[in-house]
């Protein structure tokens, strides 16, 4: 009756690890490659987007900096009561009688006026709009770059994590064959029952570890699917290869060329550039103000006055003492530039400093990987060693679990290097603006 019972225990036991394989193999529908998960986040990503009404922003206060530059031409009309005594009102109608009898006056005016000039304030504003144009298109690349690596990064952390569900997917077939091994021998009684109940501990660990390591991947695939902006909530994987990059490079070409081509650089060089204009504005204050101006007056008691006046008008303005204003706007207009200066040298000092970080990790996870590589094949001789000798009735129980949980561990390190690998590459790509993908 014992017996019936353990049988019985045995093949519930082997059911449920096998139905739970099974389910932990099943993939959801819908996998994606990397290139469609970049494709789908760029077009939905909601800072992209910003960005680039922020660009269209400053492309059209561009557009608009050159009315300045060209004429302007307004036009007015009023009525005017008289409440006082009749007193003359027009001095440009030809009707004598206009000047003498009436309270009522109706003006019309035209005028064309053009700025002659204006100490380059003109030149400088638009010169300063098309710098924070230029910047913002430089942020836009910046932005994008930031949302390529986030999409990048998460994509291969699921990978990683899918192919850690199958390599605890292995272990547990693994331990499924040793417990087999040992039940066969404990139902011939050769096997003691300690073994037994270490082999079932085994199994029982790794399907605990199976179970942690789907609900990483779950995880993983939600991290994806908020950056590529899935708002369906049907199952999807990832899909694609997980290898061990072969680029290489020396810090001293990344950073020159990163120096003269990322977008941070040269957004903060715009920024210089727009506030050495702003300062450029403060100083025309110094300078005179010429304007030309062409206008025609009409004046009468009828409400479309037939009086008229041509006028050309030269109108020069200086201010010649209007406080200490003038001054200190322009020294705090250049504090600003400096400033600006200062914080160009802080990005490329962060920017060196990013790429000797990011080239250190990226090659010590290459070296990670061929380690782990060594580590797998040693792991994987030990384990069948042992199992050959547990076979042939040599072997102990403890060490032969013990090199089935090291094989076990070196694979997922082995599959944990490689994505991190990637992700070391992903970074080192957006630390150096490294335009080409690999």
């Amino acid at each position: 009756m014992a017996s019936i019972k353990s049988g019985l225990l045995h093949r519930v036991l082997i059911f449920a690890v096998g139905f739970f394989s099974f389910s932990g193999l099943l993939e959801p529908a819908g996998a994606i490659t990397l290139e469609e998960a970049i494709k789908s986040g760029l077009g939905e990503s909601y800072v992209v987007k910003e960005q680039a009404e922020f660009v269209k922003t400053s492309r059209f206060s561009y557009i608009s900096s050159i009315d300045p530059f060209l004429p302007r031409f307004d036009i007015g009309a009023s009525y005017i009561r008289t409440i006082s005594p009749r007193t003359p009102i027009s001095t440009y109608t030809s009707n004598l009688t206009d000047t003498t009898d009436s309270r009522d006056a109706y003006t019309f005016t035209g005028t064309i006026s053009w700025r002659v000039f204006d100490g380059g304030e003109r030149f400088a504003k638009r010169r300063g709009a098309f710098s924070a144009w230029e910047r913002q298109k430089e942020i836009f690349k910046s932005v994008r770059e930031d949302v390529l690596f986030n999409i990048r990064n998460a994509f291969y952390v699921a990978l990683g994590a899918k192919m850690i569900v199958g390599k605890r997917q292995e272990a547990m077939q693994a331990t499924q064959k040793i417990y087999n091994l040992i039940r066969g021998r404990y139902d011939e009684g050769v096997a003691k029952k300690s073994e037994l109940l270490q082999a079932e501990v085994r199994l029982l660990n790794a399907k605990i570890d199976l179970q942690k390591a789907r609900k990483e991947y779950e995880k993983s695939l939600e991290t994806v699917r908020s950056l590529i902006i899935v708002e369906s909530k049907d199952p999807f994987d990832v899909e694609g290869p997980l290898t061990v990059p072969s680029y290489r490079a020396e810090y001293k070409a990344l950073n020159d060329k990163a120096l003269v081509i990322k977008p941070e650089i040269i957004a903060q060089q715009k920024e210089v550039d727009r506030l050495m204009n702003a300062y450029d504005q403060t100083k025309s204050a110094w300078y005179p103000k010429i304007d030309s101006v062409l206008q025609q007056t009409r004046q009468d008691t009828r409400f479309f006055p037939d009086g008229r006046s041509d006028a050309f008008i030269i109108n020069f303005s200086f201010p010649l003492f209007d406080g200490v204003g003038r001054y200190y706007n322009m020294q705090g207009a250049m504090s600003n530039v400096n400033a600006a200066r200062q914080r160009l040298a802080e990005t490329r000092r962060t920017t060196s400093l990013d790429i000797a970080r990011a080239l250190k990790d990226y090659e010590l996870s290459i070296d990670d990987v061929s380690l782990y590589t060594e580590l797998v094949r040693e792991a994987t001789s030990n384990f069948n060693q042992l199992y050959g000798e547990y076979l042939e009735g040599k072997g102990d129980i403890l060490n032969l679990l013990q090199s089935e949980k090291d094989l076990a561990a070196a694979n997922e390190n082995y599959v944990g290097s490689l994505a991190r690998s990637r992700v070391s590459l992903t970074y080192l790509q957006k630390a150096a603006y490294i335009e080409d993908r690999f």
